[in-house]
């Protein structure tokens, strides 16, 4: 009876092992084949240049740069396979005894700590399967790579691996990794290098150096032990290495993408698809880096100084900034009245935030206010729980060739890593009395001088876009008479504007919109003050029509992008045609040179250069412009908040906006000639008197003035004298 049961039992064995192995068979004959692998070519960066050839940055899906494993130094190989695989160069795919070491250790915890998978599983996994967690797919993840371990060497599932691991922040693959944290190449890694990079794959969000310092130097410190272990390093090696910080640079955090590169990547992958996602190409972009880095600084620069002006602490390079100084507010005993703190965001909910400052619930009230990605905001404290939302304080420069509309330099924020979004190219705001010079060339148009004269006293108009009457206000509260389109336009005055508007209809001022690029105007009066809304990048492109003497240049930012293979796959150049008549547009240009002497923008008069250009302010002082240029780059700076709110009384755009235009512009000016704007041959100069609007001569003063050819004064101070000499 027992013989027969025995029987019995090893048939079934035999039954259910064969079955097994035939389930396995199965398996194996259905799986990918890792032939597929000869020819693999994963998605890579793309690189892109500068407008001189020099690096930028790099695109991608997956930020990734494919190196051939002779350019991975050992260490780095070493510190992987001790701390992934030990047994790596000895097991055909699967590590039983990685396996059961595992399992002992597992069981011993209580939960699963340590894992069995070898380098090839990994790259099975990754490569070809799910990343559920079922037996299934472990069992496949198992015949898979012992499949790719007969079907290549050693090396080149190394290789593989080496470039295909995702390693945090963003880095796909060692070389990504070694930019991203130490903004080196992986052959130029040191020792305690190589191990903080092996010691990722296991958790990188978790072990991130950025975030997480103390865990990545405790974990890396757990490599150093693994290949002194191993015998990869000696003692002597291991004590020094595991005695070095970090040495991470902090401030490649976000290196590998700002608001250029974000526009870059949009413009590729939306133009080219697969071909773009997959990357690895070539891309030469119109950007001076030089000039890019310094608008950068200018902007950073100018807004700390106004922050400090406006009472804001200090404005957060990212997230993490925020919170450190929360942290330290635990020190303070009580709030008080009229303070800024940072607090923290309990909720949001139709229109009224609810924050917290250690332990106190206040409140306050805001709209259209975005917090995303945001635990933190600024506050000021106004007593009774209440509090004033203070939004981000933001800014945007944009730089633009003339004579090409070649975008130089574009920066949407402050700081790329605590907001991405992209004021320059997405930011519509009113540009206030900068919108000013369409008005005045469709004066021009219309046979007006720079010397004609406009009623500039107060009148009511009907505001259609209101359904009311309103009476504009000028600036500085005063009130004006008779005065010259010269004066009205480089003063600001308001009140001038809108009855030249009125004087010349609103068609030719439409026109002269649309001409240079600003179709969204409409047809009210208060279209005068900039009550459109543009982005920097639209207002800046309208002011290269004017110093390009009415030639509207089509901004663009790529030059050219090359594919792997060596094909270009677009090269452009200048678009360029005058859509505005030459010599009203030098009059033009001649009224926002005086901007600059002798009105609001009177603060870029010592530049030692020849500039032009237009301050905006708009109601409330929500938003602050200047938008000025040379012969050879114009460009645009806008200020305020993300949301509209009041910057503070006074804060104007010769106030916030041109002290950073002005810093930006005497470096970039630097490398173009100092020279004036051309004269086309219909336009003269011709000295003014500004008391009497004639020609001056010997007998009196006067300011040298652009005129169309044959709209100048033809009387002289003497003539004058003369003629009342005879009354």
């Amino acid at each position: 009876m027992v013989k027969k049961l025995i029987i019995v039992l090893f048939t079934v064995f035999i039954a259910l092992g064969g079955i097994g192995l035939g389930v396995l068979y199965y398996l194996y004959t259905k799986l990918p084949d890792p032939k597929l692998l000869e020819h693999w070519s994963p998605p890579q960066a793309s690189k892109v240049y500068d407008e001189k050839g020099r690096y930028y940055g790099s695109i991608g899906v997956q930020r990734r740069f494919y190196v051939p494993l002779e350019k991975i130094p050992p260490n780095v190989i070493n510190a992987f396979i001790a701390t992934e695989d030990q047994n790596f160069w000895r097991h055909p795919g699967v590590d039983p005894i990685s396996i059961i070491r595992a399992a002992i250790v597992n069981y011993k915890a209580g939960r699963i700590v340590q894992g069995g998978s070898t380098i090839t599983q990994q790259l099975a996994k990754n490569l070809f399967l799910s990343p559920q967690r079922t037996i299934e797919r472990k069992i496949k993840e198992a015949l898979l790579a012992i499949k790719i371990e007969r079907t290549f060497p050693k090396e080149k599932i190394l290789e593989l691996y080496l470039n295909q691991i995702y390693l945090g922040s963003g880095a796909y693959g060692v070389e990504a990794a070694a930019r991203t944290y130490f903004g080196k190449h992986v052959w130029e890694l040191n020792l305690e290098e190589a191990a903080l990079l092996a010691a990722l794959p296991k958790a990188p969000a978790k072990y991130n150096p950025f975030y997480h310092p103390e865990r990545a130097l405790k974990r890396r410190n757990y490599v150093l032990k693994r290949m002194l272990e191993d015998g990869y390093i000696s003692q002597e090696e291991y004590e020094r290495a595991v005695n070095s910080p970090l040495n991470v640079k902090k401030e490649n955090k976000y290196k590998f993408s700002d608001y250029f590169l974000d526009m870059v990547k949009e413009y590729v992958f939306r133009k080219y698809g697969e071909l773009g996602y997959k990357g690895n190409l070539k891309i030469y972009t119109t950007i001076n880096l030089d000039f890019q880095k310094h608008a950068q600084e200018s902007l950073k620069e100018g807004l700390n100084n106004l922050a400090k002006r406006i009472g804001i602490p200090f404005l957060p390079e990212s997230e993490e900034d925020m919170e450190k100084a929360y942290e330290k507010e635990k020190e303070l005993k009580k709030l008080t009245r009229g303070n800024v703190y940072v607090a923290k965001i309990v909720s949001y909910k139709n229109d009224i935030m609810t924050v917290e400052i250690h332990g106190k619930k206040l409140q306050g009230e805001i709209k259209d206010l975005s917090i995303a990605g945001h635990k933190y905001i600024f506050v000021r404290y106004l007593g009774r729980n209440k509090v004033e939302i203070i939004p981000d304080l933001e800014g945007a420069i944009v730089s633009i060739d003339v004579k090409t509309g070649e975008i130089k330099a574009i920066v949407g924020g402050r700081s790329y890593s605590y907001s991405q979004f992209n004021r320059a190219t997405r930011a519509y705001r009113q540009p206030g009395s900068a919108i000013k010079p369409v008005i005045y060339m469709g004066a021009l148009l219309k046979g007006m001088t720079q010397i004609s004269i406009i009623d500039a006293s107060p009148k009511e108009y009907y505001d259609p876009s209101k359904g009311e009457y309103w009476t504009p206000k000028n600036y500085d509260r005063k009130t004006y008479g008779r005065i010259t389109l010269r004066y009205a336009l480089a003063h600001s005055i308001n009140t001038a504007a809108v009855n030249l508007l009125d004087k010349i209809g609103f068609g030719i001022v439409l026109d002269v919109g649309k001409k240079v690029g600003l179709d969204n105007l409409k047809p009210y009066y208060s279209l005068a003050l900039g009550t459109v809304e543009v982005t920097p990048l639209k207002l800046t492109s309208a002011y290269q029509v004017f110093a390009n003497m009415g030639v509207k240049c089509k901004p663009f930012f790529i030059k050219k992008i090359v594919a792997p293979d060596g094909k270009v796959l677009e090269k452009n150049s200048p678009k360029c045609k005058e859509v505005l008549p030459a010599p009203e547009t030098r009059v033009l240009v001649d009224m926002l040179r005086a901007v600059v002497l002798e009105g609001t923008g009177v603060r870029a008069r010592n530049m030692d250069r020849i500039v032009a250009g237009k301050t905006g302010t708009t109601n409330d002082y929500q938003d602050a412009w200047f938008v000025g240029f040379s012969p050879d780059l114009v460009t645009g700076v806008w200020v305020g908040y993300d949301v509209k709110m009041s910057l503070g009384k006074g804060m104007a755009g010769s106030r916030a906006a041109l002290p950073i235009w002005i810093d930006y512009m005497k470096f970039a000016l630097k490398y173009y000639p100092n020279r004036d704007f051309p004269l086309p041959p219909e336009n003269i100069i011709v000295p003014i008197n500004l008391e009497e609007l004639v020609k001056a001569d010997e007998t009196c003063e006067g300011v040298n003035m652009v005129f169309v050819k044959g709209t100048e004064p033809d009387i002289t101070c003497s003539d004058l004298n003369v003629i009342i000499g005879l009354k």
